[in-house]
């Protein structure tokens, strides 16, 4: 998902690395609880095996951009500037609902046909996605709420992006949590929806070029979902 924008982010000096988080893309799914600490201390785990300079500069995707704000908050000295793309400040229950029904039927009908294998990466790569790592994400996120119980304390740059049109993270929602914190930024990509980077990859690469720190030391960039 990141692979368009690798070439920029190269050619400024930085260095990638894109982690699957567990269950996602080759990533070994243990099938057990796996909530948002879960997340964090997996983070935590890699980070430590990894070579990098912190601190470094973290892009998340939905999930992604929701684990990279609470490990922020949580260990302020690993990261130097945020880039939330999609994130769901508040879930809407209709669409948990609508990701429980998928699950209940048509992911079990789907996966393994022709039509799947027919499917653009993106969704092919969903239902490629183990069940266990599908229904833990609605049966430990869809309550999420950064609006109504807290603000989230965290000091380094935060970069809010949102398409208009997205239904996992209502764009309205993101506004509120920017609006809640002092010194973010939010860019709302107009005719976008959750997953806005694949339709206007060349915009969401200016984004990034915009914000991106270019003050001397060390530039090392993690991405993930």
């Amino acid at each position: 998902m990141w692979q368009p924008h690798l070439n920029m982010l190269v050619s400024k000096g930085y260095r990638c690395f894109l982690p699957d988080l567990r269950g996602h893309g080759s990533s070994h799914e243990p099938e057990e609880l796996t909530d948002l600490e879960v997340h964090l201390q997996d983070v935590l785990e890699t980070l430590k095996e990894l070579d990098i300079s912190f601190p470094a500069i973290f892009i998340g995707h939905s999930l992604g951009a929701t684990i990279s704000l609470s490990l922020a908050e949580t260990r302020p000295e690993l990261v130097k500037q945020i880039f939330a793309v999609g994130m769901p400040a508040k879930v809407l229950p209709a669409v948990a609902l609508a990701f429980r029904l998928f699950m209940s039927s048509p992911y079990e009908k789907l996966r393994g046909t022709d039509f799947h294998k027919s499917l653009p990466w993106r969704q092919r790569m969903m239902i490629d996605t183990h069940r266990h790592s599908l229904g833990q994400i609605v049966d430990n996120f869809s309550d999420l709420d950064f609006i109504s119980n807290r603000v989230l304390d965290i000091k380094c740059p935060v970069h809010f992006a949102v398409g208009r049109w997205d239904p996992v993270a209502p764009h309205y929602y993101v506004a509120k949590l920017h609006e809640a914190m002092p010194g973010s930024t939010l860019q709302v990509f107009e005719w976008g929806g959750h997953n806005f980077m694949d339709q206007y990859p060349e915009q969401f690469g200016d984004w990034l070029h915009k914000y991106l720190d270019d003050t001397e030391g060390h530039k090392d960039c993690w991405a993930k979902r």
